[in-house]
């Protein structure tokens, strides 16, 4: 009876311990901090753009919020626009990055395709923009992510 009592008095400890563990874990630092904002596709005959936004970051997604998603062709290049705005009132760093998609969906590969440091000052609207590095492109996704810095 000693051991049946003592192995239910170490249960709950035993249950706590996992909990504060699994909890531990859950709090550990993401990478995959990324805020997939949305794709655009060209519509056939002059169709509208389709434009889809999602969101993974819920902390991030909480300070910035998307107010659009433009493009155009300036000329054979694709230009991707996205209005953002800081819902907060003080300072959000975040990065940005644009993806360029060929009409089959694929990605295009480009040595230009970085993430770049931006800053949001409170409550401010701010235009993200950028040009495919290559012709004939059809679609891109802009994605923003919390600050990663470069550790030594």
């Amino acid at each position: 009876m000693n051991s049946k009592c003592s192995w239910i008095a170490q249960g709950p400890g035993i249950f706590l311990l996992c909990l504060l563990m699994l909890t531990g874990l859950s709090c550990a630092a993401s990478t995959t901090s990324n805020v997939a904002v949305g794709e655009i596709w060209e519509g056939e005959e002059g169709d509208s753009l389709e434009k889809d936004y999602v969101i993974k970051d819920s902390v991030l997604a909480r300070k910035i919020e998307i107010l659009d998603v433009k493009a155009r062709f300036t000329g054979d290049f694709l230009e991707g626009l996205v209005i953002v705005r800081n819902r907060k009132k003080k300072t959000i760093p975040f990065e940005v990055k644009f993806e360029w998609f060929d009409e089959d969906g694929f990605p295009i590969e480009s040595n230009v395709s970085h993430w770049t440091p931006e800053l949001l000052y409170g409550q401010e609207s701010k235009w993200l923009k950028s040009v495919c590095p290559r012709p004939k492109a059809k679609g891109f996704k802009v994605m923003i992510r919390q600050p990663n810095p470069i550790e030594e």
